[in-house]
């Protein structure tokens, strides 16, 4: 159902790239990405993830897991753990710890975060953390300087847990551009959700930008995709790009080619 977009983005293999960041332009919605890897990540065998819900809570996931082929509460406090803010601040209002002024949201989210690794770790062949979406904290009182603070604590995470990948997404990329850009930069792997620059299609809901890092040995020919070699020590850095235009559907996800037969744009 979403193995196509999957190895489209380079999000199909066992091990994912450390860091991976997901932007998304307003009047975009790229949350189809986050519930194609939750179900890519949750097929694996004692892989473990930790889903932060704070765009939708988690029966959003349960709902697009079940058109996608997956039941996301098979897994639910087994190799899946849930950090849901949205549904405590909803159970519990103003008295919910996600409200408090104490501790700034960030900090918050950190130690729930490094919690469930610490519970777990040991017993997962891997761990994948998944956080959608970023600019959500923003309304939760936290200050761009914060967000940036915590993307940098969560870059750290892999170094200090063997098998770990975190996976962030941020919203209205446009509108927090320099945050945006910041975050990225940490990641080997970079996705963007944009709209198609001809407007609206019936075939095609918009185009997917994906930027990637690979490290190489030695010299590297330069061609096709490659944008660019950059010289790093006795390796090459290769920045890899493509463009992809996808179509989300009732129970799966269409990825198409730029100028495929067929497609109107």
């Amino acid at each position: 159902m979403a193995a196509s977009v999957l190895f489209a983005c380079g999000l199909n293999e066992q091990k994912l790239p450390n860091f991976v960041h997901i932007s998304e332009e307003s009047n975009v919605d790229g949350s189809f990405l986050i519930s194609c890897i939750l179900g890519q990540r949750l097929r694996i065998s004692n892989a473990g993830t930790v889903l932060v819900c704070l765009q939708h809570n988690y029966q959003h996931y349960f709902h697009a897991g079940m058109r996608l082929g997956y039941n996301v509460n098979l897994f639910l406090g087994k190799t899946l753990n849930v950090i849901d803010p949205l549904t405590e601040i909803g159970r519990e209002g103003i008295n919910c710890k996600w409200l408090q002024n104490e501790r700034n949201v960030t900090t918050l989210l950190l130690d729930a975060v490094r919690a469930h690794i610490n519970a777990s770790v040991t017993q997962r062949n891997s761990t994948t953390i998944i956080i959608d979406n970023l600019a959500i904290l923003f309304n939760l009182g936290a200050t761009k300087q914060e967000v940036l603070q915590l993307c940098h604590e969560l870059a750290e995470l892999p170094k200090q847990y063997a098998n770990l990948g975190v996976i962030t997404k941020m919203s209205n990329c446009d509108l927090y551009e320099p945050v945006d850009n910041n975050v990225a930069k940490l990641g080997t792997l970079r996705i963007r959700a944009a709209q198609l620059k001809s407007g609206v299609s019936r075939d095609v809901d918009g185009k997917l930008l994906i930027e990637r890092e690979v490290i190489e040995r030695g010299e590297q020919e330069k061609g096709g995709e490659l944008e660019e070699v950059l010289a790093n020590g006795g390796y090459d850095l290769e920045i890899v790009r493509k463009e992809v235009l996808y179509k989300v559907n009732d129970r799966n996800v269409k990825i198409m080619s730029p100028g495929e037969i067929g497609v109107r744009v």
